[in-house]
């Protein structure tokens, strides 16, 4: 069977989760979120272990990216597993998102982070692909 991919919606997805990164990052977490990656402000600098982070755009454009790859994942996953439905693509999206809070928890362990950082990481995992999915699964192509 061949689902016609809403693409107006994986947009929409990819836009909310920007958003959703921008608020659990530059506002809700943000001072937890530095500190369990060693980082500080000093003015509009960021220092990392005391050396001043260069300013780039590339991991803004990586994310762009790696969100419209989820966004299209996503999509295919709710068409193999007929997922559709706001309730029923949440769900989906949750079970990724607990997926990658335990991928980022083990790496965080790993690397001797913080659990206060995969707190942070995690739950935004969780929360993003939840929304994500909520909004591709409810939101089908006619």
């Amino acid at each position: 069977m061949q689902t016609k991919i809403n693409w107006i919606a994986l947009l929409t997805a990819v836009i909310t989760g920007m958003a959703i990164g921008f608020l659990w990052y530059g506002f809700l977490f943000t001072s937890q979120w530095m500190s369990g990656n060693g980082m500080t402000m000093e003015g509009d600098r960021i220092l990392k272990d005391g050396v001043e982070m260069p300013k780039s755009m590339l991991p803004m454009i990586v994310n762009i990216i790696t969100l419209m790859v989820y966004a299209y994942f996503i999509n295919w996953l709710i068409t193999k597993s007929a997922s559709f439905g706001y309730a029923s693509g949440a769900t989906l999206g949750a079970v990724l998102g607990i997926i990658s809070f335990f991928g980022i928890y083990t790496a965080n362990r790993f690397n001797f982070k913080p659990t206060s950082l995969s707190m942070v990481d995690g739950s935004y995992m969780l929360v993003l692909f939840t929304v994500m999915a909520a909004i591709i699964g409810g939101w089908r192509a006619k």
